[in-house]
């Protein structure tokens, strides 16, 4: 009787340890919380912002209202590096929540383990021990009841705690793959954090640059609209002439076929602001702009700094910049990757490039981030589907190389 006792008080040992350091993981869930908070109210401070540049995009176009465009621009990212910042804060919190909790899992195991051997050593000693040979041990009727009962609530106090080690491994398990999730965001962050703060260094530049120009005066800001407008209306007429005449080479039985998901949304939020084709704006206030042609792709809308995601699987074809010829005259900084199905995407009017001519990329990865480079309205992103065969790094005559093929409407496909 005494060594089932024994058994029983080993049972005992199965204590979670995990429980008795709960407090221990406090502080890191209570300084979670404040970055919850934080980000809560830099994410109420940026959507202001963002109201305030979608009125600003109807403004005239005069050099004070592109002055305050551009700080609005300014204010909005630094608010967004300090989001990104607590982001970052927060995720590694939670990495540390994550590790400390593992680490209590594993200890619990390494206990569990250990009293489950003594307790299995100590049955094997007792478990050649028949019921007839407890009862004749036994000084009396109540001692052989009591210790039959005993040995049972002993094997099915075994059956639960090994169920409990199971169960303790799924959740360690479950709590490493969270971890690992966890880092893989963070590392994301980091990168945007990179992106976001040269974006800003961007249009800080760009105002710069501005005032410099235009020497603070509304005739000459003026002066270089106008220049820009004659430029980019040149380069319009060109890439027309030159696209109709790729789009002659589209050969629809070389073309994926059409339907949703074959290439996924280059934003994380996707939300048009100008659809493909003869939208209203390229037959009326868009008609100078387009000369007739039609949109090539779509727009997105897209604040400075917003990541821009490769719609699928492929190969960087090339990245180019046409504001280093030509400034405010064409796609700006853009990139190209060839799906490897005879598709092939472009992003235009980017800050930031972060994908390398001849770099694979996943579908969701980050190519770079949003902005207005080259001729835009305002911060958006511009995506042109071609068929693969037909796409040219062409050479303007006005504008250096820039890209060009027979196009398709991306709505066919995303």
């Amino acid at each position: 009787m005494k060594k089932l006792i024994y058994l029983l008080a080993l049972l005992a040992l199965f204590v979670p340890h995990a429980i008795l350091r709960a407090d221990a993981i406090d502080d890191l869930r209570k300084r979670i919380r404040e970055r919850e908070a934080e980000i809560k109210a830099l994410e109420a401070e940026i959507a202001k912002y963002q109201e305030d540049l979608i009125h600003q995009a109807n403004v005239s176009q005069t050099l004070k209202n592109e002055t305050l465009r551009l700080e609005a621009q300014i204010k909005k990212l630094t608010a967004d590096i300090q989001l990104t910042n607590s982001k970052i804060q927060k995720a590694q919190l939670t990495i540390s929540a994550f590790s400390f909790e593992i680490g209590e899992a594993e200890k619990q195991i390494e206990n569990d383990h250990a009293s489950l051997g003594e307790l299995l050593r100590s049955l094997e000693e007792n478990g050649d021990q028949s019921l007839m040979e407890i009862f004749l041990a036994g000084e009396s009727m109540a001692d052989f009841f009591g210790e039959a009962s005993a040995l049972e609530t002993v094997t099915k106090e075994l059956g639960e705690k090994l169920d409990d080690i199971r169960a303790e491994k799924a959740v360690l398990e479950d709590e490493r793959t969270k971890k690992q999730k966890e880092e893989q965001t963070l590392t994301l962050l980091h990168k945007d954090l990179s992106g976001q703060k040269t974006a800003q260094i961007s249009v800080e530049t760009t105002k710069k640059q501005l005032l410099k120009e235009s020497k603070n005066q509304e005739t000459r800001y003026q002066k270089t609209l106008k220049e820009r407008e004659e430029r980019r209306a040149l380069i319009q007429k060109e890439l027309k002439t030159i696209e109709d005449q790729l789009r002659t080479l589209i050969d629809p039985r070389s073309l994926p076929g059409k339907a949703p998901g074959v290439l996924g949304w280059p934003v994380a939020d996707p939300y048009v602001t100008q659809g493909f084709g003869f939208t209203d704006f390229a037959t009326t206030y868009g008609s100078d702009v387009y000369k007739g042609s039609g949109h090539n792709g779509i727009d997105f809308r897209a604040s400075i700094g917003t990541p821009i995601l490769a719609s699928d699987n492929g190969i960087v074809k090339d990245t180019g910049d046409t504001d280093t010829l030509c400034p405010g005259g064409s796609y700006g900084k853009w990139v190209i990757i060839d799906h490897g199905n005879n598709l092939s995407t472009l992003y235009g009017h980017l800050s930031v490039i972060s994908a390398a001519k001849g770099q694979k990329v996943t579908r969701g990865e980050r190519i770079g981030y949003s902005g207005n480079t080259g001729y835009a309205t305002g911060p958006h992103l511009h995506f042109t589907v071609y068929a693969a065969n037909t796409y040219r790094l062409h050479k303007s005559t006005h504008c250096g190389l820039i890209p060009a093929g027979g196009y398709l409407n991306p709505t066919d496909y995303l």
